[in-house]
């Protein structure tokens, strides 16, 4: 990236990823440089948006947690109109007609084939964004026994979501899954790993519980979670661009509060299916939250597991690329707190 700066100057992707890998990578002639192109360059909303997330770390980094949440919602503001339409369907398909009708599926065309494979045992590590859900993945992916990881591929996600045409959506209208459809998808991704079991990681997945175990009957759902409120602050913090309710603390708040409805619901139903991992527990006690993953998991436990930060062959796309290179750290319950202000005034319980 720093070759990439070299070569071109203004080429804002290339400082906002040179400073994903880490703060200390980022030279203060950058900051400059990026503070004279915002003030003299005509720049479009995607470089504005990731020119004022990189000026929000530098004040986090002072401490100066006022100017921090300035630009944070600078850059939140600018990213949204990036993809203002796109993000504005996809917030309504989330936050109501997912939370109107997760539990209403209808399915057309059934089909034997359904049953994708009833030998395969997937895990798949489900909750709220920054909630130690990378941090699992990584126990699980150390094992010596092979088990496949697709990291987060919102395969189901996908698949469902081309199956819903009727933007804006109804909320009277039906969640009609069409099964052949749906295991043509499935089959041509998850067919990428010749193992048996397999790790999916998109945490969206909590709304779909219902249908991955139509497909997988043998299905297991770990759920990640921590303090909802760290989640909060640490979701808009984070810059997630991929995730359209996460640009604004009223539409995150909403989504925190119909994902706490629908894995309450889930875990009534399935109380056999799904494992609860607290962060805040398992950085308090690594080894015995990590045999609890791994008995879940029909996995043999042994010392080397939380060594995972040790292995060369580590991969994650996720926002904890860096955090998972290190050894755990006990949770830091004071951490968030000074960023609660953000939501005083707001309903969120």
């Amino acid at each position: 990236f720093k070759k990439l700066i070299k070569l071109n100057p203004n080429d804002i992707k290339s400082y906002y990823r040179l400073h994903r890998m880490g703060v200390k990578n980022f030279e203060i002639k950058y900051l400059e440089k990026l503070k004279y192109i915002e003030k003299n360059t005509n720049l479009n909303f995607q470089d504005k948006s990731l020119i004022y997330f990189i000026f929000s770390k530098n004040e986090k980094k002072e401490k100066n947690i006022e100017n921090e949440i300035k630009f944070l919602n600078l850059a939140h503001k600018n990213h949204y109109e990036f993809k203002q339409e796109y993000y504005s369907k996809s917030i309504d398909y989330y936050n109501n007609f997912l939370f109107s009708h997760f539990n209403k599926i209808n399915y057309v065309k059934n089909s034997e084939k359904l049953k994708y494979n009833e030998q395969i045992k997937p895990i798949f590590i489900i909750g709220l964004p920054r909630s130690g859900s990378t941090l699992v993945e990584s126990l699980i992916s150390n094992n010596n026994e092979s088990f496949y990881s697709y990291g987060e591929t919102s395969i189901f996600d996908i698949a469902i979501r081309n199956q819903i045409k009727n933007e804006p959506f109804d909320l009277k209208s039906k969640f009609a899954i069409n099964e052949n459809l749906l295991i043509s998808f499935l089959n041509n991704i998850y067919n990428y790993s010749q193992d048996k079991n397999f790790v999916d990681k998109s945490l969206e997945n909590f709304f779909y519980i219902d249908i991955i175990l139509k497909v997988f009957p043998e299905a297991k759902f770990i759920h990640t979670f921590r303090n909802k409120f760290d989640a909060l602050i640490g979701i808009y913090q984070s810059m997630l661009i991929f995730l359209p309710w996460a640009h604004n603390i009223e539409n995150i708040i909403k989504y925190i509060e119909n994902y706490e409805h629908i894995i309450s619901y889930f875990k009534k139903k399935y109380p056999n299916k799904i494992l609860d991992i607290s962060l805040e527990n398992f950085t308090v006690n690594p080894k015995e939250y990590s045999k609890k993953i791994y008995n879940f998991c029909d996995l043999k436990w042994s010392e080397n597991i939380l060594q995972f930060y040790k292995n060369k062959n580590l991969r994650s796309k996720s926002s904890s690329f860096l955090q998972i290179r290190n050894q755990i750290n006990q949770y830091d319950t004071k951490k968030y707190e000074p960023y609660y202000f953000l939501f005083k005034n707001k309903k969120f319980n």
